[in-house]
């Protein structure tokens, strides 16, 4: 390839890898198309997105409440560094959300109200790719051609969200969280085919609702995708998520809160300039024993420098 070839093919090398951003968060499954896509070290990507959610949303399966019903809003923020760590291709994430909603429901057979407005939990993540990737800058990245790729990924969820414990639904935790997951990606042609398993472990909340101690056991996760490529940056994607596990105590009295969760997703993504784009996602989920059941749509811009 000539020099004046690989020039023009940079700004579609930064399209394609670029729209990787996306997150549809609901209870147990967060997807996100591309996780482990190899991307440029060197870049910063800056996302913003809006979400509303409908349903039995921000559900702590140990509350003693039914019937309940919430609309929340949703803003996100999030900044990605690619980078080299370890010789291998990684990325950091900080993601931090804002959230409005309202809750009706029976709290322990008296029907109350709940409206809530504040910051939730800030979500640290750290990715790697270990297996089928190299560090590649964003030009040589022009002449990387796709093949299987394993990598794994940790979240910590710190405890920063808007919280009281007088309430029975709050927008924040108030306990720390840590996601350990390990994941692949196989081209398939135009396709991208990507799955993933990991686990929720949770920290003890010694001030939850009514001054009672929480704990709860790990909550087990997969996760897999099916991306169509349709043009560089311009995706269609469908994902599928199931978890299971996540039974609560309180003050040491185990609960019947086993969660049997399923999650099902459509997105697409569509480049407005080589290094800006758009998304969007719609998720429903229900399941068989306790936690969220809610249906939600979001609409997210990324831009990359």
């Amino acid at each position: 390839m000539n020099a004046r070839s690989r020039e023009w093919r940079l700004p579609r090398v930064l399209a394609a890898c670029f729209l990787l951003l996306g997150v549809v968060p609901l209870a147990a499954q967060e997807f996100e198309p591309r996780t482990y896509s190899v991307a440029p070290v060197g870049m910063n990507f800056f996302a913003i997105g809006y979400g509303f959610a409908t349903g039995a949303v921000f559900m702590d399966p140990a509350l003693p409440v039914d019937d309940v019903d919430g609309q929340v809003h949703v803003v996100v923020a999030r900044y990605i560094r690619t980078l080299e760590a370890f010789g291998r291709p990684a990325k950091l994430k900080l993601g931090l959300p804002w959230s409005s909603g309202h809750w009706d429901g029976f709290l322990e057979g008296e029907f109350r109200t709940r409206d809530a407005t504040g910051l939730g939990d800030l979500r640290i993540t750290f990715e790697t790719l270990f297996a089928g990737a190299e560090i590649r800058t964003l030009a040589e990245m022009a002449e990387y051609t796709p093949g299987t790729v394993w990598g794994a990924r940790v979240q910590a969820i710190l405890p920063t969200g808007t919280y009281d414990s007088s309430k029975a639904i709050n927008l924040g935790a108030n306990r720390w969280g840590v996601i350990p997951e390990i994941g692949f990606a196989h081209p398939v042609g135009k396709w991208s085919l990507e799955g993933a398993v990991g686990a929720w472990f949770f920290g003890a909340n010694g001030d939850f609702f009514g001054g009672q101690r929480l704990k709860q056991d790990p909550l087990l996760v997969a996760k897999f995708h099916a991306i169509r490529s349709i043009r560089p940056g311009c995706w269609w994607a469908v994902a599928g998520g199931y978890g299971y596990g996540g039974r609560t105590f309180v003050d040491g009295v185990k609960r019947a809160t086993i969660q049997r969760n399923w999650r099902l997703s459509a997105m697409v993504a569509y480049p407005i300039r080589p290094n800006q784009g758009i998304s969007l996602a719609v998720v429903t989920g229900g399941n068989y024993g306790a936690g969220t059941d809610a249906d939600a749509v979001s609409i997210g811009y990324q831009v990359a420098w």
